[in-house]
């Protein structure tokens, strides 16, 4: 019996090597076959043109799939399908209409918009820089499209403001406490002054994290719906625990299961209205792909592990749904690299002033890249608005910590 090739998607870590492997299986110039890679990477399936004998389609398939590609075995009569076992690295692509976002700003406007802030920032003595925070993330919300629609962001100078007095004086507290038991408690206060201050840290910085994500999730809303955060401090500390604690027993080998789970909590705990997202990603996936970026990142002057970033986000994306859909995230190793590369040059030549123009190219190339694609039922999607206070996201700052959560 013979049977027919079909390629859905490609998720390896070395475009090139595919590309000359994949041209190899099929006798096709390697040219070709990196346009049909970008043309998995773009959603679209392939199909090879000419019948194999079954025994040479699952040898093939055994062989794409070691590459990274997603691979049906189809029967040539078309009576029916079988599939091969797809790569643990990908899950199957999803049919149906495409929800992609869309992104409006521009670099001279934000530029207009930070300049004016900076003045304001100055005349105020720096108390105006939380309102000028808000100002740009409305700015950069507004400009922000999914489906046609815009978001909004609610948030207010005013909160960030109230958070930063409160984790200053939260602050203030600790400090002047630690350095009571220092001066007065002899070596063993100072000893157990620097431990509490190590705890604090470890066991302070995820809770903030939680504090500042919900934050930022309850101030933002799409068609009027507002997003919102459910997973709790005491979960991000104990999942934070455990992965440092287990990436000093395993030398850092412990990082890809350690992503998985930390990529889960946010992503699952993280809701539309009622509806959350969902997260299918696993350590054992990605383990490969990280060795292998440990041992080519510094033969390559650090230039692959734009590489490795490019696919760890494809992977992330693909195993990440939402009401009936999954996003996809399409960007290349070579397109991280080149935006990274240009946006270092418009600050160097810029001195720092082209940040507003770094910024816009980051929310674009985002915007160019991620979508949604399958059976979405936004309209079953209704209104359940969650509060929160800004003490987490103004702790952040004031810490010089950033937050990225994703993307």
């Amino acid at each position: 019996m013979s049977s027919r090739i079909v390629l859905n998607t490609w998720s390896g870590s070395d475009q090139d090597l595919a590309a000359e492997k994949m041209a190899r299986v099929f006798r096709m110039t390697e040219a070709r076959s990196a346009a049909i890679i970008q043309q998995l990477l773009g959603g679209r399936n392939w199909e090879f043109e000419h019948k194999v004998s079954d025994p040479q389609a699952r040898t093939a398939a055994a062989y794409l799939k070691r590459m990274g590609f997603q691979v049906d075995i189809r029967s040539g009569n078309g009576a029916g399908t079988e599939t091969a076992e797809a790569p643990p690295t990908r899950e199957p692509e999803e049919s149906g209409p495409r929800f992609s976002l869309g992104f409006n700003g521009r670099g001279g406007e934000l530029f207009s918009i930070q300049i004016l802030n900076m003045i304001k920032t100055v005349f105020t003595l720096g108390i105006y820089k939380f309102w000028a925070k808000t100002r740009v993330r409305q700015y950069l919300w507004s400009n922000t499209s999914f489906a046609g629609d815009r978001f909004a962001y609610h948030g207010t100078g005013m909160e960030l403001f109230r958070g930063f007095v409160k984790f200053s004086s939260l602050l203030i507290v600790l400090v002047g406490s630690m350095a009571v038991l220092q001066l007065y408690g002899g070596p063993a206060g100072k000893t157990a002054a620097d431990v509490i201050v190590l705890l604090l840290v470890f066991l302070g910085f995820p809770a903030l994290m939680v504090g500042a994500w919900r934050y930022r999730l309850t101030r933002t809303s799409w068609r009027g719906i507002r997003f919102s955060f459910r997973g709790t401090r005491k979960q991000a500390v104990l999942l934070y625990l455990k992965g440092i604690f287990f990436m000093g027993l395993t030398l850092g080998l412990y990082w890809p299961f350690f992503k998985m789970e930390w990529e889960q909590f946010w992503r699952e705990n993280s809701w539309f209205g009622d509806r959350k997202l969902e997260f299918t990603g696993t350590g054992k996936d990605l383990f490969g792909r990280y060795v292998l970026a440990l041992l080519l990142t510094p033969l390559t002057l650090g230039l692959y592990w734009f590489w490795f970033k490019a696919s760890l986000q494809r992977y992330l994306w693909s195993h990440t749904r939402f009401v009936g859909g999954r996003f996809r995230f399409t960007a290349t190793g070579g397109q991280v690299l080149a935006l990274n590369f240009v946006n270092l040059l418009i600050l160097i030549v810029t001195l720092g002033l082209g940040l507003a123009w770094v910024i816009v190219r980051n929310q674009q190339f985002l915007a160019d890249h991620l979508f949604l694609q399958g059976d979405v039922r936004l309209n079953q999607v209704v209104q359940e608005m969650r509060e929160s206070g800004a003490l987490g996201e103004e702790a952040l700052d004031a810490m010089d910590v950033p937050l990225e959560i994703g993307i």
